[in-house]
């Protein structure tokens, strides 16, 4: 268990309306409000405001790594805890792999302007579409379109 345990630290994803992550992982890059930031075990104490991108979890124990997009938030870092609380997230957790195709392709069809006055319904912006797709390639998660490229 000792083995396990060497070099991971502890995070915890919350929101306004839900806990999403507490585990141990290996490494976190986060979009800080100036770009991006990345987090290891010993990291020095920190305090900072998050912008809008994709949070990148690795090494998380007993699970595959990890992707959430982050609306803005805060991230405190102490004695290798992080605490992510942010204002908005999307994920693929949770999600049926179709409904996860669906978001992807949506997103590209807003990234390629088409749909864009159904994007603005919905509220989905371009910047948003783009990591949604970011996310699905770190993820691994194909579309149809995807998979034609």
């Amino acid at each position: 268990m000792v083995g396990l345990l060497r070099g991971k630290f502890q995070v915890v994803l919350l929101t306004p309306k839900a806990k999403l992550l507490e585990a141990r992982v290996g490494s976190v890059v986060l979009p800080a409000h100036d770009g991006q930031m990345g987090i290891l075990r010993n990291h020095c104490p920190t305090l900072a405001e998050l912008g809008f991108g994709v949070m990148q979890v690795r090494e998380i124990a007993d699970r595959s790594d990890a992707f959430y997009i982050i609306e803005g938030g805060f991230v405190r870092i102490s004695e290798n805890h992080v605490t992510v609380l942010a204002y908005a997230v999307t994920t693929f957790e949770g999600k049926t792999a179709k409904e996860a195709d669906l978001m992807v392709s949506h997103a590209q069809s807003v990234v390629a302007g088409q749909e864009y006055i159904r994007s603005q319904q919905e509220s989905i912006s371009r910047k948003k579409a783009e990591y949604i797709i970011q996310m699905a390639e770190l993820a691994a998660v194909q579309s149809p379109e995807m998979t034609d490229q």
